[in-house]
């Protein structure tokens, strides 16, 4: 199956106008701090309640929702309840990948994350994206070449948003 054109702008907007409860962590919280490193998914974090996973399923149900990591096994029938039984969800859509995470190593949940997040419009919503400083901490965690890239770039980012306030 050929993996679908990333349509993250689209698939984020979904996920906000079902009210779903989520914090945007990835490499799109990057760009939206001004990072111009390419990004090939959409990584959220969001509590794993019955509820929010509902939302998610009404947003996301028409686009064919997979689980990218099992040989592309549809979501089926599975409910909030099942969903919610989950500690990461790895999906693939006709919009494309969608990561989301219940935990984000090594900073924590959702909890501890969005009491440090900033609102932003992203995409003509407003939502809520990673802090610069948790994300760079991120990034240099996992520690990818491109994680790390990234991690460089959010470092002069914030030090030029330092002198700007001088």
């Amino acid at each position: 199956m050929a993996r679908p054109s990333q349509k993250s702008p689209e698939l984020l907007r979904r996920l906000l106008d079902a009210e779903v409860d989520l914090l945007v962590v990835g490499g799109v919280a990057a760009v939206a701090w001004g990072s111009t490193q390419f990004t090939k998914d959409l990584d959220v974090t969001l509590p794993f309640t019955v509820e929010n996973l509902r939302r998610v399923l009404t947003a996301i149900s028409p686009l064919r929702p997979r689980f990218y990591q099992s040989m592309g096994q549809p979501l089926g029938d599975r409910t909030g309840e099942d969903l919610a039984t989950f500690r990461n969800l790895y999906l693939e859509t006709e919009l494309g990948i969608i990561d989301m995470l219940g935990q984000v190593p090594p900073l924590g949940d959702y909890a501890t994350l969005a009491a440090r997040a900033k609102r932003v419009e992203l995409f003509g919503r407003e939502c809520r994206i990673l802090s610069l400083d948790d994300l760079i901490a991120v990034k240099e965690f996992v520690r990818r070449p491109k994680d790390l890239l990234v991690a460089t770039e959010l470092r002069a980012i914030r030090e030029q948003n330092q002198v700007a306030k001088i």
